[in-house]
């Protein structure tokens, strides 16, 4: 699933692609994706419409179409979006410009969603969520943990917590913090909690300079993969030697999802 990095770094490049562009007309092949309104509704209220204003909240697209009609990306696992003239094999959703592109949201699977909603604040997975990475400073970022009980892992993934983390750079910022990923946040210090604010900070920042990981089917605004992949330390690296301290890296569901991990280096 494409996390912050990932998000923002398509939030950046649409902002310089489709501002001001007009949406002449809006191809629906597959009316599963569009929610909370009917796709002739949808149409309606969107066709002849301009992308005025481009916003990410944790990992969901927000586009300003009027003074009080937004739409709505979130990609979901699967999803991803493209801006070209050609029309690609997952394409579901195609807006036309009024510059002769494309953009289109591509999903694979399906499984992605596309909203219509006159102020994206009221959406319940936005009212839901937790503050914004970047937007905490180190003390209150700390603050956050104060009387958890969790395993840290987790809880940096939950969205209700701290929006935008996924699976992917929550391990990877354990492992740069030196912390095992199933640690009670109760056990962790000032210090420890510290660190992994600032190995997030460091880690999400090189990322969206990378313009983030194609780990499965993300991909950048003109269809090329992200860059930073290759630069993941733990994330995928099961039975490979850990480049901190050269002990095999081990595989444990934590939380329900996959995790990876160096045991000797990480405690």
């Amino acid at each position: 699933m494409p996390e912050l990095p990932e998000v923002e770094t398509i939030r950046r490049q649409l902002e310089k692609k489709i501002i001001n562009r007009k949406i002449e007309e809006i191809i629906i092949k597959d009316k599963r994706l569009i929610k909370g309104v009917s796709p002739r509704v949808f149409k309606f209220e969107a066709e002849g419409a301009s992308f005025k204003r481009i916003l990410r909240r944790g990992k969901v697209l927000i586009f300003q179409i009027k003074e009080k009609t937004f739409l709505i990306f979130h990609l979901r696992i699967s999803g991803w979006v493209i801006l070209s003239k050609n029309i690609e094999k997952f394409s579901r959703v195609i807006f036309r410009l009024s510059d002769n592109n494309n953009f289109q949201f591509c999903d694979q699977r399906a499984l992605g969603e596309i909203r219509l909603i006159g102020d994206w604040r009221n959406l319940a997975v936005v009212k839901k969520m937790g503050p914004e990475f970047f937007d905490l400073k180190e003390k209150e970022f700390i603050e956050l943990f104060k009387n958890k009980r969790t395993k840290i892992k987790p809880l940096l993934m939950d969205q209700s917590f701290l929006a935008g983390i996924g699976n992917a750079y929550a391990q990877e910022a354990v492992f740069c913090a030196g912390i095992h990923p199933q640690r009670s946040v109760d056990s962790l210090s000032k210090k420890e909690l510290g660190k992994i604010y600032s190995c997030l900070s460091a880690i999400l920042k090189e990322a969206i300079k990378k313009k983030g990981s194609s780990l499965d089917t993300y991909r950048q605004l003109n269809g090329s993969p992200g860059n930073y992949a290759p630069l993941l330390k733990v994330y995928g690296r099961e039975g490979q030697a850990c480049f901190r301290c050269g002990y095999s890296i081990e595989r444990k569901v934590i939380g329900g999802r996959g995790t990876y991990f160096c045991p000797h280096c990480q405690k």
